[in-house]
């Protein structure tokens, strides 16, 4: 039902209210989970939202989780209060009986930010385009992945798991087909549908899946532990979920990032050192059985059809802004590369040429293990194991910050939604970024979604066929085969 600018959708639930906006039914903030902040529901599993009376008021964005904001001043941003998703809708579908492909985005943020209502992730240029778009919010941080006595892990990930439910069981009143969903997501966001695709919790609840520049990091609890510890000790309370709860969320939120900015001590923290983040999925023996990829390999479905990729340059995103890139010592870099245990041929393949600097390097190096090389691991193993495989790599170089900032990780992200004309966009591609590219990009994506295939060669250890993401995008064999070969033995 429609009058004016806006619409009702009628679902299981009840009646949420929507705007219409150039044919696609926009509604933000539905709940699909009680209120997890509360004190009788903090730190537990997520619980599925109940049935409401009065017409649900979705015409107008609703803040996220409680989060660290990005500022150079950490502040509280977001809210408590029911976890919801975002739905983008085409009118034609909510109206009729044949209904069309489902997209459900998870956003990144390093397992302690998000928010699935930024501009940049608006769904509403792929639901003109015939699909219903899902963006979902989770908790984050302490709230989302803080290993606590007497709490589940993963809590993040659980909410996620509830959200595809509600997905399934809620879909078709907007149009959606609950056969036809498609998992995508970038960085955490990705990290996280790869852990959703080894995890039997979540098996049915999607049929492909998109994964841009996924990490697959995961601590085991005993690490997890030291992190709560000392997190605990920073603010003089309890290791316990009491205790913790007590934190201020202003001062939470903070002290994640202080937390994040702690973990220096390479003896003490190994590679997490390395990372930057404190908050990571946990390897708990129910949502992570052995590791992401070990999961994904032996839980994962073989005939899940998968895109998965990176961009170029990832780590330039972290590295440039604040110039951090240019204070990175030929030391650092060596501790950083010995750190790997990639052996002696480390240095050849990232060895010193030209005028490129020592930060240049750390960089390549840096988004080489965090990022690129899981994402094709993640393409040779499933490959192998017989699922239809699709790799890219985004090398558009960004003109921003004086060109330096290049093919940085996230400078994907607003071409795929087409959002090139958001704020958050325009920081990081400048004012007159490539539209061809975002078309063929965000048209691959839909394709994906409606055919379960795309329009060039599928992965396969014998070619390698690769999709390079450009102004003038192109397939390549095995590109970078030197930087493959020296990380192919390497265990995620």
């Amino acid at each position: 039902m429609k009058a004016n600018n806006s619409l009702i959708a009628e679902t299981k639930l009840g009646q949420i209210k929507g705007k219409l906006v150039n044919k696609v039914g926009i509604f933000y903030g539905v709940p699909y989970a009680k209120n997890p902040f509360t004190k009788k529901r903090r730190f537990q599993a997520p619980i599925a939202i109940e049935p409401w009376k009065e017409t649900l008021d979705a015409t107008a964005i609703t803040p996220p989780v409680p989060q660290p904001g990005r500022g150079t001043k950490v502040e509280l941003v977001g809210r408590v209060g029911d976890l919801t998703v975002n739905v983008w809708a085409p009118l034609s579908a909510m109206q009729a009986d044949n209904k069309v492909p489902v997209m459900v985005w998870i956003p990144g943020g390093a397992f302690i930010r998000e928010d699935a209502a930024e501009r940049v992730y608006d769904g509403r240029r792929f639901a003109e385009q015939g699909v219903v778009v899902v963006t979902v919010n989770y908790r984050v941080g302490v709230d989302g992945f803080m290993h606590l006595k007497g709490a589940p892990d993963n809590r993040g990930i659980l909410d996620q798991i509830l959200a595809l439910r509600w997905v399934r069981d809620n879909i078709q009143d907007f149009g959606g087909d609950p056969r036809q969903v498609t998992l995508f997501g970038q960085s955490a966001g990705a990290g996280s549908v790869a852990i959703l695709l080894g995890s039997p919790k979540a098996s049915g609840l999607y049929h492909k899946a998109i994964m841009q520049s996924p990490p697959m990091q995961a601590m085991t609890r005993t690490q997890a532990t030291k992190v709560t510890t000392a997190f605990a000790k920073q603010h003089n309370v309890k290791a316990t979920m009491s205790g913790i709860s007590n934190i201020p969320l202003s001062q939470l939120v903070t002290g994640v990032v202080d937390m994040g900015n702690a973990i220096t001590d390479r003896t003490q923290w190994g590679m997490l050192s390395w990372g930057g983040t404190a908050f990571l999925p946990v390897i708990d023996g129910d949502v992570i059985q052995i590791s992401p990829m070990a999961d994904l390999m032996n839980n994962g479905d073989a005939s899940i059809p998968v895109i998965v990729g990176s961009t170029d340059q990832e780590s330039r995103l972290y590295l440039v802004p604040d110039g951090t890139i240019d204070r990175i010592t030929e030391d650092e870099l060596s501790l950083f590369l010995k750190d790997l245990h990639l052996g002696c041929a480390a240095s050849e393949v990232y060895g010193k040429a030209g005028n490129v600097s020592f930060g240049d390097i750390y960089a390549q190096a840096q988004s080489d293990y965090t990022f690129r090389m899981p994402a094709l691991h993640i393409a040779e193993r499933l490959s192998l194991k017989g699922n239809p495989v699709w790799k890219y790599n985004f090398a558009w170089q960004s003109p921003a910050y004086n060109g330096r900032l290049g093919a940085a990780h996230f400078v994907d992200v607003p071409f795929t939604f087409n959002t090139l004309d958001s704020q958050e966009a325009k920081d990081f591609v400048g004012t007159q970024p490539p539209d061809s590219l975002t078309h063929f990009m965000q048209t691959q994506w839909l394709h994906f979604a409606k055919t379960d295939s795309v329009d060039w060669p599928s992965y396969s250890q014998d070619v390698r066929a690769t999709m390079q993401f450009n102004i003038k995008s192109k397939v390549m064999n095995d590109p970078n085969k030197d930087v493959r070969r020296l990380w192919q033995n390497y265990s995620f």
